[in-house]
């Protein structure tokens, strides 16, 4: 392992963005080591409908507060707060954040991460933009040990780092140099998959990786399951809905800083017409389907909407 400083960018203001949120995971990771097994659990919701847990807001707030204190951001919104909030007059960035992707498993002890994405901020704070737009974008994973997949805008290329907490301030080191994901791979993670019933296009797609015989590895947690692709450099997510089973994932703070990893290391995206990253931001609500990984594998959802006559050839 290589002990270096995390050196992400030559721009300082950027790079004072990366350094405000890899503290912000330092001290989500000392929260969630605290908690309570089954989260503390608030009587609040947020806009989306969703339980909120202790640890959900105490690690909006140690982001928030990070973000804040490096003078950078001139917004920043999140799942819990889906609107733009302002933070610093002239800031350079805006940050898209879910603060703890997967708390719903909290309580199995599961890993969860935080997701984060950084913009170019003007007048338009991203209504009209696309994914396509992020700069740079991460994932921090809270489990047996803690580590962050990140993109290095100033080597272009994506890396993983470790947390090491046994000093007081605590410090990253990098794991994993150059993530590269194959072009083809043999694990799979479906996600609600209730909506096959009345999804024939998903199902046939699922049918083939168990046919073929892909490792079916799902946790329920966007985050670890995306995850486990830059780590093994192989595998598929998915995620599709139908009237009844809707897909609820959040554009903003999941799915476009997330696809921007995984198409920065080699792999595709795609939303059921598209490369997820080709989306037009209409909104902080926003929520896009989502398939991402091994570039053959995303191909054959491609090839399977076309057969349905869902995507145009």
């Amino acid at each position: 392992m290589n002990k270096i400083k995390v050196q992400l960018s030559d721009e300082a203001e950027l790079q004072g963005v990366c350094q405000a949120l890899l503290q912000a995971f330092t001290e989500n990771s000392r929260v969630l080591r605290h908690c309570s097994g089954g989260g503390d659990q608030t009587q609040t919701q947020n806009n989306f409908g969703d339980d909120q847990l202790e640890s959900d807001i105490q690690c909006e707030q140690n982001i928030n507060k990070e973000l804040l204190g490096c003078g950078f951001v001139s917004h920043s919104a999140n799942e819990e707060s889906p609107q733009m909030k302002q933070l610093c007059e002239g800031g350079k960035y805006i940050v898209t954040f879910d603060p703890l992707d997967g708390s719903s498993i909290i309580g199995t002890n599961f890993t969860v991460g935080t997701i984060a994405g950084i913009w170019e901020s003007d007048q338009s704070l991203l209504i009209g933009k696309r994914g396509s737009d992020l700069i740079c974008s991460c994932c921090c994973l809270y489990g047996s040990r803690t580590t962050v997949i990140i993109y290095n805008k100033k080597e272009d290329k994506v890396q993983e780092y470790t947390l090491y907490d046994s000093d007081k301030q605590g410090h990253w080191e990098l794991t994993k140099d150059k993530i590269i994901i194959k072009q083809k791979g043999n694990i799979f993670s479906p996600g609600n998959l209730r909506s096959i019933m009345n999804h024939h296009a998903y199902k046939e797609v699922i049918e083939y990786y168990f046919y073929n015989g892909y490792t079916l590895r799902y946790t329920g947690g966007m985050a670890p399951d995306i995850c486990q692709i830059f780590l093994k450099e192989n595998g598929v997510f998915s995620l599709f809905g139908d009237i009844k089973n809707p897909c609820k994932l959040r554009y903003l703070y999941e799915c476009a800083p997330l696809s921007f990893l995984i198409e920065k290391a080699g792999g595709k995206s795609f939303n059921g017409e598209s490369s997820v990253l080709n989306t037009i931001i209409n909104g902080y609500e926003q929520k896009s389907e989502i398939a991402v990984g091994c570039a053959e594998d995303i191909e054959i959802f491609k090839q399977v909407w076309i057969k349905y006559g869902i995507l145009k050839d």
